[in-house]
């Protein structure tokens, strides 16, 4: 993913030879205000911290964790969050060092722990619990060691997963890694020129007088393929290696390639994307029935591809709830199955037609 993600940031630094530059969200309030202070607010732009920095952060310290025979504490360390472990014999200190994740559900730490490697720790912090407990897949891993029991070593760069691919998804501009090995990022959370490219010409245009759309990305101007193409460098499209396993609940959380099996989005003739049901400049909708239903009652009414009778015969029809049902990944987080159908009660993640 990481390769892709920065050949395609890449290929928006020029045009017509005018070189273009990242210059960050608050260069974009002076003409764009609403839209600057409503993204802000996003999960997106909230997607990637110093640990120690984090909102949630008081929330992480003094606590104390066990998994298996290995006792775990996280403590505040003068500016930083460590996290102690010890085994009875033996004791390993490391810093926080980021967190990623907003804490709309959970947070994720990593540390760079050599040259080559960072370690994703093997405890998250999770919002429904305000507690720490195993993370996410962790509990497949081996943990035989102290070492084992910290987390899982991920390569810093790699032409398959990568450090560099969740720091270029959480982050905002060009990501490199620095001789010693460490990951270098221009800006954290998702923000205006992760999907807009870099302003610089742009800026300059518009302060200038001169024409400045063409200079810019606009993704409004974008078809639903492309528009779910543009999430899926992040969010995946399905078409990367290796596959997708349709049948794992982990793989839900990919919701461009899970949209784009659904019959609502191949014989769409209004383009349906993901910008269809999320506005990105604005936090993400929860819990609305009414919201989502407004949007498919444009193709689904009384004229074209009416609802079934058990729909129309509810007072207040919720059509996410039954027909994007949740798929809980363990016992805190959860997401949407946006693989849009008509779903059986024992089976939330391949709809039965």
């Amino acid at each position: 993913m990481s390769a892709r993600f920065l050949l395609l940031a890449a290929a928006c630094w020029t045009v017509a030879g005018q070189q273009k530059t990242f210059i960050g969200a608050a260069a974009c309030d002076s003409c764009h205000p609403a839209e600057f202070h409503a993204q802000k607010n996003t999960v997106h732009a909230r997607s990637l911290y110093r640990a120690a920095g984090h909102p949630l952060a008081a929330s992480f310290s003094a606590t104390q964790l066990r998994r298996g025979n290995f006792e775990f504490e996280v403590v505040r360390a003068g500016s930083e969050l460590h996290v102690k472990a010890n085994d009875g014999l033996h004791l390993m200190e490391l810093p926080l060092e980021w967190a990623f994740g907003a804490g709309e559900q959970a947070v994720t730490f990593v540390t760079r722990v050599s040259s080559e490697h960072y370690l994703e720790h093997s405890f998250s912090y999770y919002t429904d619990s305000h507690s720490f407990d195993i993370t996410p897949r962790h509990d497949s891993l081996p943990s035989r060691t102290l070492n084992e029991a910290m987390g899982q070593a991920i390569r810093t760069q790699s032409s398959r997963a990568s450090m560099i691919s969740c720091f270029g998804c959480h982050s905002t501009g060009p990501v490199n890694v620095s001789p010693a090995g460490e990951v270098r990022i221009t800006a954290t959370g998702v923000q205006c020129e992760s999907c807009h490219g870099p302003g610089s010409a742009h800026r300059a245009a518009a302060l200038q007088g001169r024409p400045a759309n063409a200079l810019i990305t606009n993704p409004g101007t974008l078809s639903a393929g492309e528009l779910n193409r543009l999430c899926g460098r992040c969010h995946r499209t399905g078409a990367e290696s290796p596959p997708l396993d349709w049948n794992s609940p982990w793989s839900v959380r990919h919701q461009p390639p899970f949209l784009g099996r659904s019959r609502c989005f191949q014989e769409s003739t209004s383009g349906l994307s993901c910008v269809g049901c999320h506005n990105p400049h604005e936090p993400l909708i929860r819990n609305d029935g009414a919201h989502y239903r407004a949007v498919c009652v444009k193709c689904h009414h009384a004229g074209q591809h009416p609802p079934a009778d058990v729909c129309r015969n509810q007072e207040n029809t919720d059509c996410v709830r039954c027909h994007m049902p949740v798929v809980a990944i363990g016992s805190h987080v959860k997401f949407t199955n946006h693989w849009i159908g008509v779903y059986r009660a024992d089976n939330a993640l391949r709809p039965h037609r």
